[in-house]
């Protein structure tokens, strides 16, 4: 039988998991809408200073990816971050299917999640069922 994460999770874990898939869904939806494209983008739940975006600093002279670049910000400033996520598009170039990729990841889990979309006008963003599976701790492993 398979365990389910809200049975070895914390209160504060599900809460935090469940604001900053709302939250990751909601800037992907503008995004993708405003951009037709989604970089990678980080939600921090800061131990003091409450919820906030991570501001995408890329370095474009570093062979590391955007998100490769997010997680290492993230590391630096771990001991003051209770929970984060990181959404991206995890479409590949070229593929029919499009989906988003939302990594989550508290002090005592993570998670990733699968949401297939649907952009059928400018207007409208529709999402299909949401997969999820246990994720690799980046931070706190």
């Amino acid at each position: 039988m398979m365990t389910k994460w809200r049975e070895v999770t914390s209160a504060e874990c599900q809460e935090d998991f469940d604001d900053l898939l709302d939250v990751c869904v909601e800037i992907a939806a503008e995004r993708i809408g405003e951009n037709w494209g989604l970089e990678p983008v980080a939600v921090v739940n800061h131990v003091s200073l409450g919820q906030m975006i991570l501001p995408v600093e890329v370095d474009t002279s570093s062979t590391m990816t955007v998100y490769e670049q997010l997680v290492g910000r993230l590391r630096a400033v771990a001991d003051d971050v209770r929970s984060y996520a990181i959404v991206s598009d995890g479409a590949a170039d070229g593929a029919s299917n499009t989906h988003l990729e939302v990594l989550l990841e508290h002090r005592e889990y993570a998670m990733q999640i699968h949401v297939p979309y649907v952009i059928s006008d400018a207007k409208t963003f529709d999402l299909g069922p949401m997969k999820a599976v246990v994720g690799q701790q980046l931070l706190w492993g």
